[in-house]
């Protein structure tokens, strides 16, 4: 066995076995469905919600069609998508949660992980079941595909040997395939041709959440030092990361109005479209120009505003959502 091998080795078994900083006592089952429901990351469920909706906007042809059953079964794929990927994450990341007091921590110490394993293997069947029943109604296997690659990168985002969260600029990759492969699968759940201009309008819109929440990255940067992770924060830097991540905002905002444009042609709900990015560039710009302070003052800053960052992906995804609206109301 390599050295590589048998560190990879080595990491998972760490990750996957009750030590002795766990308490792997059966709690009671109030505290138990308490702890499940933490594990998922209930705080960031409008953001997954919409990151279903907002793609069966774009993709549906009909009201008839955003109403059906394909359409519900694919919202719910992409809400089970980013949660199994939380808690992966919540039990990868117990120690770093630990350091911080946070809920996750403890939700993963309480319930042992045995049982956390166990609800991420319930995850995962019910994960793969909505794709197989939607490939079988719609005939696309390709969904087959989309969702195993779904959950390969949910997992190495946060696990061994690739561990995307930790390969600096490569951590970028997981996370735009994280939030994108959902869309994706969105998109093709749908009965009708995949439109390329909605598969390029949400990669754009991938890009331009995963800006949003660079605050998140930021405000972790001495704890990702302690624990070794590298970040793409950590790869590029403070000031080069916000200065990027500003820029492909305003790239990725205006893909989405060329693309649904191309699509569908003008619409009014595409002025609060650009209402919204603007806002949102103003916000990443105010951070850019914060960032010529020294680090440990630039990152006081962004947690003073990290807040802000999730609701206004909300917010890009909610009026992406309209516009996606305005695309059906014509039709």
């Amino acid at each position: 066995m390599s050295t590589a091998d048998a560190s990879t080795r080595a990491r998972l078994t760490r990750i996957l076995t009750d030590t002795s900083e766990d308490d792997p006592v059966r709690p009671p089952l109030g505290t138990r469905l308490k702890y499940y429901f933490f594990i998922r990351r209930p705080e960031f469920l409008p953001g997954h919600i919409l990151i279903g909706l907002t793609p069966a906007m774009l993709g549906a042809t009909s009201w008839d069609e955003l109403l059906s059953v394909n359409a519900a079964m694919a919202v719910l794929f992409a809400i089970v998508n980013m949660q199994l990927a939380d808690q992966i994450n919540a039990l990868a990341d117990r120690w770093e949660d630990a350091a911080n007091k946070s809920r996750l921590a403890t939700a993963v110490f309480g319930l042992g992980v045995k049982r956390v394993v166990g609800d991420i293997i319930l995850t995962s069947l019910v994960y793969v079941g909505l794709a197989v029943f939607l490939a079988i109604r719609t005939g696309h296997w390709d969904l087959l595909l989309i969702v195993t690659a779904g959950w390969i990168v949910g997992a190495q985002y946060s696990l061994p040997p690739w561990h995307l969260k930790s390969a600096g600029v490569g951590q970028l990759f997981g996370l735009y395939m994280w939030v994108w492969i959902p869309q994706l699968f969105v998109l093709r759940a749908f009965e009708n041709d995949l439109q390329w201009t909605n598969v390029v309008a949400t990669a754009a819109l991938t890009v331009v959440l995963v800006a949003l929440f660079t605050t998140n990255q930021v405000e972790d940067y001495f704890d990702d030092e302690e624990f070794g992770v590298r970040t793409y924060v950590r790869a590029l830097g403070i000031k080069k990361t916000l200065a990027v991540q500003s820029v492909l905002m305003c790239v990725g905002s205006l893909t989405i109005v060329g693309s649904v444009y191309l699509n569908s042609g003008f619409n009014w709900l595409m002025i609060l479209f650009i209402a919204a990015w603007l806002a949102c560039q103003v916000y990443m710009f105010s951070l850019s120009k914060a960032a010529n302070a020294p680090i440990e003052s630039v990152v006081t800053s962004v947690k003073k505003k990290s807040l802000v960052g999730p609701y206004l992906s909300m917010l890009m995804s909610s009026v992406t959502m309209l516009v996606g609206i305005g695309v059906l109301a014509q039709n």
